[in-house]
C-alpha cells in the first residue's frame, strides 16, 4: 500500500497523539550533535510501543496449521502409553521439538471439532481482513523510523535496569565496547584468521561426551536427546556481543551482554541451570525477589538498635576466577552429598559441564570474534545460580559462623547484599574486611544506617526495630509506560495499571 496515501489524513484525524505528555529519552550524544527533529516524540513512546499496520497481516493458514499441530500433539501425548511401561521425562525448558515429526490425526470427534473451529475462524478472519486500520503514528514518525534503521551515525539502545530508550553515536558505542571490554587482553582474546571456526569445532567436540557414551547412564535419555536436537538445530552458531548503557551511573557506563540464545553450548548451560537450581534452597542468603525479601523483613519486629548494611559487588561476573568458582560449586556438592534428589547427576558430570561452559564463551561483535578469558561466562543461563553459589559458600563457611551474634539477617540477590546488623562499629569494620576476603571479588559497602535502598525497596528501620518500606525508583527512570494508542490488546493496558498498583501496594508498609 502507498505509505503517503495511508498516512494522508493522519494529522487531520480525530485521533490525537499529543495527549501523551511524558515523552523523553536518554541522550548520550555529544553536546554538539543535533538529533533529528521528532526523535524525542517518537522514542518517547517507548521501545515496547506497537505500530499498527494498514490491514491485518496474519497468515491465517499458518495460524490454523500451528493450531492443528498443537491439538493433535496434545491428543497424541495424552493418550500415549509407552510399550515398555517406562515413563519418559519431560522438562519443558529442556525440550526442542523434533522438526521431522508430525503428530498423527486425532480421533474423529477431535478432528471434527478442529474442522468446525478452523472454518469459523476463517470466516471471522475474512470479515476483518480488508478493514482499514487507523494509523497510530504520524507520517513523519514513520519516515523517521526508516531513517534511524541501521543509521550510520546514531544507534538506539535499551538502557540497563529498564530506565528508558537511549540514543548515542554509533562510533562512540563501538569504541566504548572495545575499550571497556573486548580490547582488554586480560578479559577477551580476539580470534583472527579463522580461529573462531576452530573454536566452534572444539565446542562441538567437547559437547559430544554429554550425549555420547562417556556419560551414558549419568545423563537422562531425554536430556541427551535435548543436546542432540540442539546440535542439529543450532550447529556452530556463535553468540553476539552487545552492551546496555547504565544511565543511572555517573558518568554513564556500559553493561556487557553476550546473547547466547540459539547456540549449541547454551543447551548445556540450560541443563546446568536446571540442575543447580535445586541447590538454591541451601544458600543461606537466598531470596527469590524483592517481594520475597519484603515479606521476610516485615513479618516481625527486630531488636532495638538494629541497623541496615547494604553492599554491592563490583563487576561480580568478571571477578570470579573460573577455577575458584568451580571449586566452590564442588564444595557445595560434596557438602550436600545425600541431601540432593536421587536423579541429581554425578558431581563429576556437573563440574565437567561447568568447565566447558565457562571456558568456551565466544561472541561476535560486528565482523570480529572474541573469546572471554576470565570470569563467569557472560550471557549463559547458568551464570546467575553459579555466581550465587560461589559467594554463598563464603557466607556459609565464613561470614555467618564468624558474625552470627551480630547478623540478624543476611540476604543477597546475586550481587546485591543487605544485612540487618546489631553490633559495634569495630565489628562492622571486621565484617567489611571479611566480606572482601574471597577471591578477587570486592564489594562496595555502606556503613550501618537506619535507612537503605535495596533492590526496588526504600527501607527504614526505627530505633525500636520496626521496619517500614516503600517502592524505590531510580532518579533516571523516565516512567515510559505503554501509551493507550499502542497496538496492544485493551486488556493488557488495564493489566499494566492494575499490576503496577498491586506492586506498589505490596511493597508499601508504613
Amino acid at each position: 500500500m502507498n505509505v503517503t496515501l495511508y498516512y494522508r489524513n493522519t494529522d487531520r484525524e480525530t485521533i490525537n497523539f499529543h495527549y501523551v505528555r511524558n515523552l523523553a529519552l536518554h541522550n548520550l550524544c555529544s553536546p554538539r550533535t543535533t538529533l533529528p527533529p521528532g526523535m524525542r516524540r517518537l522514542l518517547g513512546l517507548g521501545l515496547n510501543f506497537c505500530i499498527k499496520t494498514p490491514y491485518p497481516n496474519i497468515n491465517i493458514k499458518t495460524v490454523i496449521d500451528k493450531f492443528t499441530y498443537d491439538i493433535r500433539s496434545a491428543n497424541y501425548w495424552l493418550n500415549l502409553h509407552e510399550p515398555d511401561g517406562k515413563e519418559r521425562k519431560y522438562i519443558p525448558q529442556l525440550y526442542i521439538k523434533n522438526g521431522n515429526w508430525d503428530p498423527p490425526r486425532a480421533s474423529a470427534a477431535v478432528e471434527a471439532a478442529i474442522s468446525s473451529f478452523t472454518r469459523r475462524l476463517t470466516q471471522e478472519h475474512n470479515k476483518y481482513i480488508r478493514i482499514w486500520s487507523k494509523p497510530n503514528i504520524t507520517i513523519h514518525q514513520h519516515h523517521l523510523l526508516n531513517y534511524l534503521k541501521n543509521h550510520p551515525k546514531f544507534i538506539i539502545l535499551a538502557s540497563d535496569k529498564n530506565l528508558g530508550p537511549v540514543v548515542m553515536e554509533r562510533s562512540v558505542y563501538i569504541q566504548r565496547c572495545l575499550n571497556d571490554f573486548l580490547a582488554k587482553p586480560t578479559q577477551y582474546e580476539r580470534l583472527e584468521n579463522g580461529r573462531e571456526h576452530g573454536s566452534s569445532k572444539k565446542i562441538l567436540f567437547e559437547m559430544m561426551r554429554f550425549h555420547g557414551s562417556t556419560y551414558e547412564g549419568s545423563i537422562d535419555e531425554a536430556i541427551q536427546s535435548f543436546f542432540l536436537r540442539g546440535k542439529d538445530k543450532y550447529g556452530d552458531k556463535i553468540a553476539r556481543f552487545r552492551a546496555s548503557p547504565k544511565v543511572h551511573k555517573s558518568p554513564w557506563a556500559l553493561r556487557p551482554v553476550i546473547a547466547k540464545c540459539g547456540t549449541y553450548i547454551e543447551c548445556l548451560s540450560k541443563w546446568l541451570d536446571y540442575e543447580l537450581q535445586k541447590l538454591k534452597g541451601f544458600i543461606p542468603s537466598y531470596i527469590k525477589d524483592s517481594r520475597d525479601y519484603h515479606r521476610k523483613i516485615t513479618s516481625r519486629t527486630w531488636p532495638a538498635g538494629t541497623r541496615i548494611i547494604v553492599a554491592d559487588a563490583s563487576a561480580m561476573y568478571d571477578n570470579i576466577h573460573i577455577e575458584h568458582g568451580i571449586q566452590s560449586v564442588q564444595s557445595w556438592l560434596e557438602s550436600l552429598s545425600g541431601q540432593l534428589p536421587a536423579d541429581f547427576p554425578p558431581s563429576d558430570v556437573i563440574l565437567d559441564a561447568l568447565n566447558v561452559v565457562m571456558r568456551n564463551n565466544i561472541a561476535q561483535f560486528g565482523d570480529c570474534f572474541f573469546k572471554q578469558l576470565c570470569g563467569t561466562a557472560m550471557g549463559t543461563s547458568v551464570a546467575v545460580i553459579y555466581a550465587s553459589l560461589y559467594y554463598g559458600w563464603h557466607e556459609k563457611t565464613k561470614l555467618l559462623p564468624t558474625y552470627n551474634e551480630f547478623i540478624l539477617d543476611l540476604s543477597r540477590f546475586v550481587d546485591d547484599m543487605c544485612v540487618l546488623w546489631l553490633g559495634s562499629y569495630s565489628d562492622f569494620l571486621n565484617f567489611k574486611r571479611d566480606v572482601d576476603d574471597y577471591g578477587i571479588l570486592r564489594w562496595t559497602m555502606e556503613e550501618p544506617s537506619n535507612t537503605a535502598i535495596f533492590l526496588d525497596l526504600d527501607i527504614t528501620i526505627s530505633n525500636d526495630g520496626v521496619i517500614s518500606t516503600k517502592t524505590y525508583q531510580k532518579p533516571m527512570k523516565l516512567y515510559l509506560y505503554i501509551p493507550p494508542h499502542s497496538a496492544h490488546m485493551r486488556g493488557m493496558m488495564r493489566g499494566i495499571v492494575y499490576g503496577e498498583l498491586k506492586r506498589y501496594l505490596a511493597m508499601f508498609k508504613a
